[in-house]
């Protein structure tokens, strides 16, 4: 084994799924608080900085999205990996 290669438990990938699939779940809720915030502000802030900021978020908010898809996809495939790698260890 060579220093690259990392050995996991199957319980191991699972669990850190779970704290990506559970991290994804904050980030889109801090990022649905973070919108109603700035759309709250538009009532009071009505400039072209304003128009300048919210542009500049949406174009965050929707890198933001695909590293959130990205995560959310790799979680699924730890936890098939995990499967995969449990039906192997408990084979008879």
């Amino acid at each position: 084994m060579d220093s690259q290669t990392a050995i996991l438990t199957p319980a191991q990938l699972t669990h850190f799924a779970d704290f990506l699939d559970d991290s994804i779940k904050r980030l889109r809720g801090k990022g649905r608080q973070m919108r109603e915030s700035v759309t709250a502000a538009r009532a009071v802030w009505k400039d072209a900085k304003y128009d300048a900021f919210q542009k500049q978020l949406d174009g965050c908010v929707e890198d933001l999205e695909k590293f959130n898809n990205t995560g959310m996809k790799y979680a699924e495939f730890l936890k098939e990996k995990a499967n995969l790698a449990n039906k192997y260890l408990h084979r008879h």
